[in-house]
């Protein structure tokens, strides 16, 4: 009588844990994707190269990311990513569906995203 009892709980704690560690890889990509983008010299390479870092850095984990979002910003709004100059904004949205063990218990699936925003760094720079 205990037992089905405990196998949900058990379950119930695996399935949250991986989901957290899911969590976590997904915010670790978007920052990454927002390192990588800070620091590049081209500004025309910023989206490629923040997608590809943000996916990379998922994929150690064990994620594929369903997508990544790339934005730049000024201090009006929104801009072009190759028009960007130092002092603007990256902001990368990383997006990865989760889905559960047990999907009768706890639901079939959940949205993990992190959006990561960082100051671009060099561009423009040797």
């Amino acid at each position: 009588m205990v037992i089905p009892i405990f196998m949900l709980i058990l379950s119930g704690i695996l399935d949250f844990g991986f989901a957290l560690y899911n969590r976590m890889t997904v915010i670790n990509a978007a920052r990454e994707g927002a390192r990588v983008a800070a620091m590049v010299s081209d500004p025309s390479k910023i989206e490629t190269a923040a997608t590809d870092a943000a996916k990379s850095a998922a994929a150690q984990a064990g994620l594929t990311l369903s997508g990544v979002g790339v934005t730049c910003s000024d201090k009006t709004g929104t801009i072009v990513c190759s028009d960007a100059v130092t002092g603007d904004f990256v902001s990368v949205k990383a997006n990865y569906s989760y889905h559960t063990f047990f999907p009768l218990a706890f639901g079939t699936a959940f949205d993990l995203s992190s959006t990561v925003e960082m100051v671009l760094d060099s561009i423009g720079a040797t």
